[in-house]
């Protein structure tokens, strides 16, 4: 055996390679064994880093999904990313991936993928994604966003087996009105005597009674309505079924806007015998007011706080300077009738309170054609009265004789009915119809059920704002009263036509109802 410390090692190598070459063998066999497992290793760290996954499940292609691509201003939409891998898998990534918006600025997207649309503004957001060298790109409606909703009618009674319309509409953050029945979610409860579809339209069962909650969903807005269901039907109002059938509506021996003369079929109507006293007027404020349907400005202007009238004016309760008498009051909390006013017309309201008091109970106002038929009672009377002439026992209308005793407005049903049994269709207060004013309506008016000129569906004011009344009321003369005769007012209140100024102090209404 030898041993050598370094010098020696250094001073004899050619002893050193003599005697040690089995063990420098053994070194370099090592080494290179060595050497070739770190090239293999590097060599496999960067194949893997280049080629994630196996040739079949390498990406190729992306998408973003979605329950819905539009949102509303101020909403949030949760996004999904969603990689396609080549061997028809794929994989959520949609917090691996990374998340971008347009310049559009109508919202920003964070890296959970939560779309935030922007408060008020609206338009098209496009929204990208990218994961593993795929991009995908999708674009976000930003609708605009509702403030109010509302669903007519609120409160209504429906014969069993028959069905009802309910209606929704939305007022939104720029103050525009829609009409959104078919986007709003409709559910029923407890829905064991009625079916409700998706347009809500309530179908009653057959034989079946109780009473229903409609509920309508929109955006983060819910909103309820109740149906009685009855095995008879029982209308809070007296009603008068009117036939089917033709008359002659108009006078050619009228004024020019009476003109001409011409045959019209409506069909089978229900109309009320009375206008709508001050006693109900005050009950529908209340209800309507419980369920945040109005508001109140200084104790006396009663506003639409939601609806298809929103914020326009519903009804002024303060005294005028023709009117001296005070019918309604707000105590801070609700209205009243003033003691001895119950059963006195309801005056001072606009067309839009008239309007939303009839849809409010599920009924509606009667077309001006209706009107004129129930005034003429079948028999082309000229008057609304029993008898079809006019006189002061039979009407309240300028002046005071026999019977007509009244300074001003009458109690509802102080003269006799006409032929159909329906009273004060001659005087006492003139009466809102449905129709809007046209003064040659009646030369291109259809032939069959016409509704006036303007939309079946009003949203928001008027165009040029005058409506029609019909009927005549205390003050006016005997010839304003006749069947025949048109009258327009405007909607704010102003008199609009060559006749004696009418305001809301002497305009009222009453409610109608089509039949199935």
């Amino acid at each position: 055996m030898y041993v050598f410390s370094v010098t020696t090692l250094s001073e004899y190598p050619s002893v050193i390679l003599k005697y040690n070459m089995p063990m420098i063998n053994i070194f370099l066999k090592v080494a290179i064994i060595k050497t070739l497992t770190c090239i293999l290793i590097l060599n496999c760290f960067f194949s893997c880093r280049s080629k994630p996954t196996a040739p079949d499940n390498f990406p190729v292609g992306l998408q973003i999904k979605a329950p819905a691509l539009f949102i509303y201003a101020g909403g949030s939409l949760q996004l999904s990313a969603i990689i396609e891998l080549g061997d028809g898998t794929s994989e959520d990534v949609t917090t691996e991936a990374v998340w971008s918006t347009s310049m559009g600025g109508l919202g920003t997207v964070d890296e959970k993928g939560v779309f935030k649309a922007d408060n008020s503004s609206t338009g098209v957001e496009t929204v990208r994604a990218e994961f593993g060298g795929q991009v995908a790109t999708t674009e976000i409606d930003v609708t605009l966003r509702a403030t109010s909703l509302a669903i007519w009618p609120v409160i209504t009674t429906v014969q069993a087996g028959a069905s009802i319309q309910f209606d929704a509409f939305g007022r939104f953050h720029d103050f525009s009105l829609a009409f959104i029945n078919k986007k709003v979610k409709w559910s029923l409860s407890p829905g064991v005597s009625a079916t409700i579809d998706s347009n809500g339209l309530l179908q009653t069962f057959s034989g079946a009674t109780g009473n229903e909650t409609i509920t309508g969903e929109f955006q983060t807005l819910t909103i309820q309505s109740e149906v009685e269901i009855q095995t008879t039907l029982s209308l809070p109002f007296e009603v008068v079924r009117i036939p089917a059938g033709t008359f002659l509506m108009g006078d050619d021996n009228g004024s020019a806007i009476e003109q001409p003369a011409h045959q019209v079929f409506i069909d089978e109507f229900e109309i009320a015998k009375y206008e709508v006293t001050n006693e109900q007027y005050v009950t529908y404020l209340n209800q309507a007011l419980k369920v945040g349907e109005l508001q109140i400005f200084g104790s006396s202007i009663v506003k639409a706080s939601k609806g298809p009238f929103a914020s326009l004016i519903y009804s002024w309760i303060q005294p005028g300077s023709q009117f001296p008498d005070k019918f309604i009051e707000y105590t801070g909390t609700e209205f009243t009738v003033v003691s001895g006013f119950e059963n006195y017309p309801v005056v001072r309201l606009n067309w839009y309170g008239a309007a939303a008091f009839c849809r409010f109970y599920g009924l509606r106002l009667p077309t001006e054609a209706e009107w004129e038929k129930a005034s003429r009672a079948g028999q082309q009377l000229e008057y609304g009265t029993q008898n079809g002439t006019i006189s002061h026992d039979l009407a309240n209308y300028s002046g005071q004789e026999g019977q007509d005793i009244f300074e001003g407005l009458a109690p509802i049903g102080s003269f006799p009915p006409n032929a159909f049994g329906i009273y004060d269709l001659s005087g006492n207060v003139a009466e809102y119809v449905f129709d809007q004013f046209d003064p040659d309506y009646f030369s291109v008016s259809p032939s069959e059920n016409p509704k006036g000129p303007g939309p079946t569906m009003p949203l928001g004011i008027f165009p040029g704002g005058l409506v029609v009344w019909r009927g005549g009321c205390w003050f006016c003369e005997d010839i304003r009263c006749r069947s025949a005769f048109r009258g327009a007012i405007n909607t704010n209140g102003d008199s609009t036509f060559d006749l004696d100024p009418l305001s809301e102090s002497h305009v009222g209404f009453r409610v109608a109802r089509s039949l199935p």
